[in-house]
């Protein structure tokens, strides 16, 4: 009479209607049975039955284990740490391992990733990742991360590299970052000695390490190294300034934003000797011009890059629409490197927005972006 039971069960579960219903697919792994994944996954294990409708599975029986197979479950029965995540947008090799694989795999856009998978991008590379909950990560080049890794409630666990990220929850090896508010922006950097630099750009977030919180407000940044608690939180650069803009950098010593034709550089010639309120040298005959660092020796460097004037270097991006979507570079640049845009982006109009990268290296906001024509 059992078997009876569970077999018209099944047929009636299997009959029907599944309609429009949004599925996600669970990988069963050894050992599995129905009710051990409807209580690892489900909101409400007693719902268990619902999967029968989307799978034919030789038994309705709970407590039978399961053969490996993909197992299909709708969307709206899944607790929420467990919904896939989309892949909206990369750019370059991006590469995707998961959970329990070996293999790297390429990646396409609004594949689904879950939990505990791996992403890794490459030189010039970056993805970005939308979780169900609204969180958004941006990966940046040469960097790796696992998406809501288990036992670490967490978002993002990122093991090298960068990312940004809205809202979300990140670990590192030396730090724990939580966003405090719902609008929180923020960034995290892993150097190669394993301290994590966090850097916030709206909102506010908590840094924690070796018992210790610190708050660190919009516009600031704590140091995290290895062992040790998070530093006090340290102002970020400041925002770039066009030349000719018309508004000025509050500090007038720091470098601006120089762009002529297809040239980007920085114009670090305004930047003063060591001492408060010292003057700017007159450049004698000869002299470079600000911008061309081919006659600059170690000395006058050193003079330009002090504690006066920290910015070491400058991320550049250029993306064909406003909003930077679908942006078309993204590169990151020393503070006297002059670019010729054309050199990596076709012939066309884009929108190209700089920040700055301090001695730290923490990195400031982006400025207000400016739309430029690349000729070739």
């Amino acid at each position: 009479m059992k078997k009876l039971l569970s077999a018209l069960l099944v047929l009636s579960f299997l009959s029907s209607p599944a309609g429009a219903e949004e599925l996600q697919v669970i990988v069963v792994k050894p050992g599995d049975t129905l009710w051990s994944i409807a209580n690892t996954y489900l909101k409400d294990p007693k719902r268990w039955n619902e999967i029968l409708r989307y799978n034919k599975l030789p038994s309705a029986d709970p407590s039978i284990a399961l053969p490996g197979m993909p197992l299909k479950i709708p969307v709206r029965l899944i607790k929420e740490q467990f919904r896939a995540a989309k892949l909206v947008y990369h750019i370059n090799e991006v590469l995707f391992r998961p959970v329990g694989g070996a293999r790297w795999d390429g990646v396409k856009t609004n594949m689904d990733l879950y939990r505990s998978d791996t992403l890794r991008t490459t030189v010039n590379a970056r993805a970005d990742v939308k979780f169900y909950t609204g969180e958004i990560l941006n990966l940046m080049p040469n960097s790796m991360a696992v998406l809501r890794p288990p036992q670490k409630d967490a978002d993002v666990q990122l093991l090298s590299g960068e990312m940004r990220g809205v809202r979300s929850r990140v670990v590192t090896a030396s730090a724990r970052i939580v966003p405090r508010t719902a609008d929180t922006e923020f960034g995290a950097k892993i150097k190669d000695d394993l301290t994590t630099l966090v850097q916030v750009y709206k909102g506010r977030a908590a840094v924690e390490a070796q018992g210790k919180v610190v708050e660190v407000p919009e516009g600031f940044a704590s140091e995290v190294k290895m062992d040790l608690p998070p530093s006090q939180p340290v102002k970020l650069p400041p925002l770039p300034e066009f030349t000719g803009a018309g508004t000025q950098l509050a500090r007038a010593n720091q470098p601006q934003v120089k762009m002529s034709g297809n040239m980007v550089s920085l114009d670090v010639g305004k930047a003063p000797r060591p001492g408060a309120g010292a003057p700017v040298p007159k450049a004698g005959a000869g002299a470079p011009k600000p911008g061309d660092t081919s006659e600059i020796n170690a000395d006058e460097i050193s003079k330009m890059i002090t504690v006066a004037n920290p910015v070491q270097g400058y991320h550049i991006q250029a993306a064909k629409d406003q909003n930077f979507s679908n942006i078309a570079f993204d590169r990151t640049y020393d503070v006297f490197d002059r670019i010729d845009l054309s050199d990596y982006l076709p012939a066309g109009t884009y929108w190209v927005r700089i920040s700055y990268i301090d001695l730290l290296g923490f990195e400031g906001k982006f400025n207000a972006p400016r739309q430029v024509a690349v000729k070739k």
